[in-house]
């Protein structure tokens, strides 16, 4: 268990909070009944510093990052742009506090790839920087982990579909802009998105395809063969995950389901349920629409997948590998 710098509690800092995930952080932190003395706001990019919100319903407002307030914090979520926040994670050890980088692509590669339902449990408590990774390898990592548990995975092609909040709320903003442009016959703006989103579908302008794939080989097994494709589609929020995969042992349905039923972070339809990517908004599970087998190819297996990019594949495992590195091994404050 790490021993906070003050008698009273735990020190929290958020830097970039007003970013969707840095909203989403106090969102969870607050739902989860996190126990924080206090959270400090702070901004590294100069764009939000003065700027009124509120933490656990209290105003609270945002300051710029520095030493003094860095020094007297125990742990540090860094959101929002890397250029930014490399340089203040680099001063952890200097002024003695645990930093959990969301930055995307991350900002250092001296932390632990952490993703909870994977490999929390190697969170050993002495880990000075952890990284929750791309919040489109975090799922992705997540049913390959639990599918080899019980057959190892020779390979698997995933085509991934974006929402326009990976561009924050500028991107959701044009995308509803958009939509009410075309549906009046009026000029599209386009100032996040280099085209018309609204009732589109193309290849993703920003995709860091190669740094994900890194990331899902360095959680399950690196002799996977992993392809990706991200593409840009005309969703709000929330991922879309289709996955075709191959195993050594071909295995029915119903063993795949069950170790997939078997993670607390995955879930499955019960009944007449039905799962769609509007489904995933505010939950705390990848949902897992459909496993499908192939017909054609011994072992191989279709996946259809949803999850909220910015809950269960952000912010949600950064406050779950918060609670870890904290709290040890009983870090869930409530719930995986």
């Amino acid at each position: 268990m790490h021993h906070p710098k003050s008698k009273n509690g735990y020190r929290l800092g958020i830097v970039n909070p007003l970013t969707l995930v840095g909203n989403e952080i106090t969102t969870i932190l607050r739902d989860r009944a996190f126990p924080y003395e206090r959270v400090t706001l702070l901004d590294s990019t100069g764009a939000a510093i003065g700027a009124l919100t509120e933490v656990g319903d209290e105003p609270a407002f945002v300051t710029a990052v520095s030493d003094d307030e860095l020094e007297d914090l125990d742990l540090v979520f860094f959101c929002g742009p890397p250029a930014g926040n490399r340089e203040w994670i680099e001063r952890h050890r200097e002024d003695g506090f645990i930093a959990v980088d969301l930055s995307q692509p991350s900002s250092t590669e001296d932390g632990k790839l952490v993703v909870a339902g994977v490999n929390l449990e190697d969170v050993a408590g002495d880990e000075e920087v952890l990284v929750s990774p791309h919040p489109i390898a975090i799922p992705i990592a997540l049913l390959l982990h639990q599918i080899g548990t019980v057959s190892p995975i020779e390979s698997c092609t995933a085509t991934v579909v974006q929402p326009a909040s990976v561009f924050e709320q500028q991107g959701v903003e044009e995308l509803a802009q958009q939509t009410i442009s075309v549906l009046n016959i009026h000029t599209v703006p386009m100032e996040i998105f280099d085209r018309q989103l609204a009732f589109n579908l193309y290849p993703a302008p920003e995709h860091n395809e190669n740094f994900v794939v890194a990331q899902v080989k360095a959680l399950a097994d690196a002799r996977t063969q992993l392809a990706l494709l991200v593409t840009q589609g005309t969703i709000f929020h929330g991922h879309t995950f289709s996955l075709f995969i191959r195993t050594r042992e071909p295995l029915e349905v119903k063993r795949i389901t069950s170790t997939l039923k078997s993670n607390p972070a995955l879930a499955l339809p019960e009944g007449d349920q039905q799962f769609g990517t509007i489904d995933a908004a505010g939950k705390d599970e990848v949902l897992i629409a459909e496993v499908r087998p192939d017909p054609a190819i011994s072992g191989g297996f279709w996946l259809w997948a949803v999850c909220d990019n910015l809950r269960r594949s952000s912010a949600l495992n950064a406050v779950l590998v918060a609670e870890k590195a904290l709290f040890g091994a009983g870090g869930a404050v409530k719930g995986n």
